[in-house]
This record gives structure tokens, C-alpha cells and sequence, in this order.
């Protein structure tokens, strides 16, 4: 049996995804700078194990912030060309986000990649009840859900080069 809720709001949720691309494409997400290599980053032999192991996970978590804000940047511009294969790379930008943690066991980084992913879901959401209710000034409130998401990637960058 089909769920017909869950079919009506497919729709909206396909269009929200699009509208927070958008928003994404007008803040320019898809270019966060690449994380600037640190002592604190390179293991060291000298170093505890536990600084290895932050450092270690903090520069796998930038890697992946990395390819996530690059493909952020491939779903603007797939936006025109390509609506379809910018939803299913949308996607697959969420899943990926929501799997941020699975290799991270550091506290302290941890809740820093949770307010990154309540950040994003929050953003998903915003672009989602703009549609619903047909409020043009969403694009503004997404836009600027993607600005505070790209200051808790930078609280990100600066917490594992050591500078928070």
C-alpha cells in the first residue's frame, strides 16, 4: 500500500533540496577553503596517542568537509542542466553529512560535526516549510542558514588546526 503522504511530500522535499542548492550556489558553499596543514594535524611520533588520534580524525573530518563543499559546488551547477542528477547529488551531500561522525570517537569534535549536521538538517527543513508555505523570502533565511553553517565549518577548521 502506498503511503500517500509520503508521496505528496516527495515533491516538496525534491524542491526544498533544490531551493537550499540554490541558496548553497548563491553563498558559494562549494568553495570552502581547504584546511590549512598544522603541526597539530601531522601525526607525530613525539606526540600522546590521544593528540594522534584527534589529529588524525580531525584531518579525515576536513577531507570530508572538503569533498562534501566541492559537491555542494557541482549541485549549482547542475542545477540548470541537470535538476534530476543535482537532487540525487543533493542526496547523497546529506547522506554524507549525517555520516560525518561514523569514524570520529573524539568528544570535542564530535559536537562540533553535530552542530555542523543540526545545521544542515536545519537547513533542509527551512527550504522545505518556505516552499510549503509559498514564501518567497525563503531563499533569504536559507542563505543565511548556509552562512551560519559555514561559520560552524570554519569553528571546524580552526578547532583542528589548533586554533580554538
Amino acid at each position: 500500500m502506498i503511503d500517500t503522504r509520503t508521496r505528496s511530500r516527495a515533491p516538496r522535499t525534491a524542491a526544498a533540496a533544490l531551493l537550499a542548492a540554490a541558496a548553497l550556489l548563491l553563498a558559494g558553499c562549494g568553495s570552502a577553503p581547504a584546511p590549512a596543514p598544522t603541526a597539530s594535524q601531522a601525526p607525530t611520533e613525539s606526540g600522546g596517542a590521544g593528540e594522534q588520534s584527534q589529529a588524525q580524525q580531525c584531518a579525515q573530518v576536513m577531507a570530508d568537509v572538503q569533498a562534501i563543499a566541492t559537491d555542494v559546488g557541482r549541485v549549482g551547477e547542475l542545477l540548470a542542466a541537470n535538476p534530476l542528477q543535482a537532487l540525487a547529488l543533493l542526496a547523497d551531500v546529506s547522506g554524507r553529512v549525517g555520516d560525518l561522525q561514523t569514524s570520529v570517537s573524539d568528544p570535542a569534535l564530535l559536537e562540533r560535526i553535530g552542530e555542523i549536521q543540526a545545521g544542515w538538517e536545519a537547513l533542509l527543513a527551512e527550504a522545505e516549510s518556505s516552499l510549503a508555505a509559498g514564501d518567497p523570502a525563503g531563499v533569504e533565511r536559507v542563505t543565511a542558514g548556509v552562512t551560519e553553517l559555514l561559520e560552524q565549518v570554519s569553528s571546524l577548521q580552526e578547532f583542528c588546526a589548533g586554533t580554538a
